[in-house]
């Protein structure tokens, strides 16, 4: 009797396991989306973007430096007001190369995230169909830093919700 026990036990946690291999899979989104001529339009794309703003930016810079060093080789000869305006007018022009540099940062993610949502989304949706037609439930992004891509399992957040008393 003990025997049969074990072995229908044994067999449902085979039988279990042998289930959910067949249900999860993975897949690399980044290489997905690195891999799609979209991707490769968004890059070229963003990179002209970055390298139009470095241009402005070095251009702003060396002005910058080309001011510095005027400073640097009049100071002895200007007066203490000249000499205290000409550096404020410095600082101000570093802060707004500063901020100036912030700036581009934050339009590049922005057009990075614009310009990188469709393929996202064309990845997403053929990496689920792909997974339909294979019978997979799930799908989980091998790539760094991500999780899953699709899922058309069981959602226990209800049944969760309930035992806390939340719904």
């Amino acid at each position: 009797m003990k025997f049969k026990h074990i072995a229908c036990i044994l067999f449902i946690t085979l039988s279990m396991t042998l289930s959910a291999q067949g249900t999860v899979a993975h897949i690399n989104m980044e290489e997905v989306i690195n891999s799609m001529p979209l991707g490769a339009e968004a890059d070229a794309e963003l990179n002209r973007l970055k390298q139009a703003y470095q241009r402005d930016f070095e251009t702003s810079y060396r002005e910058y430096q080309a001011q510095f060093v005027k400073f640097e080789d009049e100071a002895s000869t200007l007066s203490p007001e000249e000499k205290e305006k000409r550096k404020s007018d410095l600082e101000l022009i570093e802060r707004n190369l500063a901020q100036t540099q912030q700036n581009i940062d934050k339009q590049l993610a922005e057009k990075r995230e614009l310009l990188y949502a469709p393929v996202k989304q064309k990845a997403k949706d053929l990496v689920t169909k792909i997974a339909d037609n294979l019978g997979f439930l799930y799908v989980l992004d091998s790539s760094k830093d991500a999780g899953l891509v699709m899922a058309k399992g069981k959602d226990l957040m209800p049944e969760v919700k309930r035992a806390l008393g939340l719904n």
